[in-house]
């Protein structure tokens, strides 16, 4: 399924959020788009999750515009929003239950409960569970909705420095075994590089593609390849739109 961004532009109370955004993400891929705070790149992902609609410019996905929000695309937020009532169990399922199901799958739940490494916490509420658990849960909210595309925002922004590298991995290798194509915003330099198959660099309001390249860096990763000249390069490219420099 892939996508086509064509001259999106958005606008907000007179003033452009994105300028004429031109993207393709092939099917499958591990897209990351990096860039500073009000850079407009969660807009972007709001026009793609189809919770926004363009100014001008249209979202194409599998040839078929995009025009509101839809089953084939799910949002992974910073925030988990879990509900604290529920059981990890039945905050999964939520999504399901929402869309109207009149039997759930439970034994779907449940094998999405195993790929997310979470069997035998099926009963606890969010707040027996520890950060990491509960951006897993969200995942796994996502994935039992078997989207084509999951849009991620900033999933792990508010986690703690070894949290979010234990969660960086599994990301990367659910993403091998699911086979979707994920767009992950953020703007952590290092794990925009060391996650994408494909780097989009944004550059500060209005947003514009500043920067599009491709990782090169073999998998699996490991944090060894900080020090590689093709992530070094791929970072000093990065770190000279983010700092507003042209050369």
């Amino acid at each position: 399924m892939p996508i086509e961004i064509e001259g999106v532009t958005k606008t907000f109370n007179g003033q452009r959020a994105l300028d004429e955004l031109s993207l393709r993400v092939e099917d499958g891929s591990f897209l990351t788009i990096l860039g500073a705070s009000g850079c407009g790149k969660s807009t972007l992902l709001n026009i793609l999750a189809g919770l926004e609609t363009p100014s001008t410019g249209r979202i194409l996905l599998d040839g078929t515009p995009v025009t509101g929000p839809g089953p084939d695309r799910v949002v992974v937020f910073q925030k988990p929003g879990l509900y604290p009532w529920l059981s990890l169990r039945d905050n999964i399922a939520f999504g399901l239950r929402m869309r109207g199901s009149s039997s759930l799958p439970w034994r779907e739940v449940d094998r999405v409960i195993e790929l997310i490494g979470l069997k035998g916490f099926e009963k606890h509420r969010p707040y027996e569970l520890s950060g990491g658990m509960q951006q897993r849960v969200a995942i796994a909210r996502a994935l039992v909705m078997h989207p084509r595309v999951l849009l991620m925002d900033e999933p792990f922004g508010a986690l703690d420095a070894q949290t979010r590298e234990t969660m960086q991995e599994f990301l990367t290798e659910l993403w091998e075994r699911i086979q979707a194509t994920v767009i992950f915003v953020t703007h952590d330099i290092d794990e925009a590089i060391m996650l994408g198959s494909r780097l989009v660099v944004m550059s500060a309001r209005p947003g514009r593609i500043s920067l599009d390249e491709p990782v090169t860096l073999g998998r699996p990763r490991d944090w060894d390849m900080i020090t590689t000249p093709d992530f070094l390069a791929l970072k000093r490219a990065a770190r000279r739109i983010l700092a507003g420099q042209t050369h």
